[in-house]
């Protein structure tokens, strides 16, 4: 029996949301909520899972690079691992140690950067395990999660990573996250700006401002063609150039881009971990911006931004300290994210990478 895919995410999406008004009146029953996000990621894992990886983009790509990378030498000098994503490559010998297929292989990679998003968000909302499963809902309801975890793999592993660098301290820890997700995929590379940016938020606003004009105007790119670049990154910009444009829907990415900057600018949670997502969402938006009108570049940033929003969006509602307010806040953000996935999950790029049927 073959069940449409759609149906069986929003159904997922609802569950979330359920457990999470069930969890705000229940309060103590922390081993209950462990085994509820526990089954919540079983049925993720089961959507991605349940498809032909063949039927995809990256993936049959992988598959094919999974025969030419068997033990750990051939991720230095095979030309079918990219120089500099170490760590994701080195995942390819390690699941032929374990008498891995391709196919087995896949399934390895998303059940190891899907956990971990989990796991991220399990540690994130150690002191309001309720409110994790809003933000669960949220991050189901993303066009971004689908594409990050279900297509381009790399900067899924990446993205987890990152993630899981705002649940420890600030330091030799979150540096080493960064590090590894660095070496899972090279766009993660701006997340080390998080330092120089960390400026009071009417700086903020300026540099977002800049950023917009010298991203539209391609100032930025024609500036940094004048310095000595790595050749990693001249070998990007020459291939990128060929998409030099701003698409119909690089505007509205563009335009929810700036959006979400104002938003979280003047509206976010600056208690502890939040304020580290920020930082990082903000390096990503600023890089996004400076890139615009390479399309390549600015998607692939712009889905780093994304995986920062539902944890920020629910940082903007534990904001108001009158229940009242969190609560109207709540419902608006929870039947804005409704609306949106109606459209998420019908969309053909969705379909394609996750499949369009869900066997039974």
């Amino acid at each position: 029996m073959e069940i449409y895919k759609p149906i069986v995410l929003q159904s997922i999406s609802l569950l979330c949301l359920l457990v999470f008004l069930l969890f705000s009146k229940l309060k103590r029953s922390t081993s209950l909520k462990a085994i509820s996000l526990l089954l919540i990621l079983l049925c993720v894992l089961a959507i991605f899972i349940n498809r032909d990886y063949g039927a995809n983009i990256d993936l049959p790509l992988y598959m094919d690079f999974y025969k030419y990378n068997v033990v750990f030498a051939d991720i230095f000098i095979s030309k079918t691992a990219w120089k500099g994503d170490f760590l994701f490559f080195a995942l390819m010998p390690l699941s032929h140690l374990m008498g891995f297929s391709k196919e087995d292989y896949i399934t390895f990679q998303l059940v190891l950067s899907i956990g971990l998003t989990f796991l991220a968000y399990f540690y994130f909302f150690k002191d309001t395990r309720a409110m994790m499963f809003l933000a669960l809902f949220f991050m189901l309801n993303s066009s971004s999660f689908y594409l990050i975890q279900g297509n381009v793999i790399r900067q899924g592993l990446s993205s987890s990573l990152l993630l899981l660098s705002l649940c420890v301290l600030p330091g030799i820890r979150t540096n080493l996250f960064k590090i590894m997700a660095f070496f899972s995929h090279k766009g993660s590379v701006f997340s080390f700006l998080t330092g120089f940016l960390n400026f009071k938020t009417n700086i903020r606003a300026v540099i977002l401002i800049i950023g917009v004009l010298a991203g539209y105007f391609s100032i930025f790119v024609h500036l940094l063609k004048l310095f000595p670049l790595p050749q990693f990154v001249i070998t990007k910009l020459e291939f990128y150039s060929t998409f030099e444009r701003a698409s119909s829907n690089s505007i509205i990415k563009l335009g929810l881009l700036i959006l979400f900057n104002i938003l979280f600018l003047f509206l976010r949670n600056r208690k502890g971990n939040y304020e580290k997502a920020y930082t990082l969402f903000f390096s990503f938006s600023l890089a996004a911006l400076l890139l615009f009108r390479f399309d390549g570049m600015f998607s692939r940033l712009i889905l780093y931004t994304d995986i920062f929003v539902p944890i920020l969006t629910v940082g903007v509602i534990q904001r108001f300290s009158s229940k009242k307010n969190r609560a109207i806040a709540t419902v608006i953000c929870v039947v804005l994210s409704l609306a949106y996935s109606v459209y998420v999950f019908n969309h053909e790029s969705i379909l394609f990478n996750i499949g369009k049927y869900f066997s039974v």
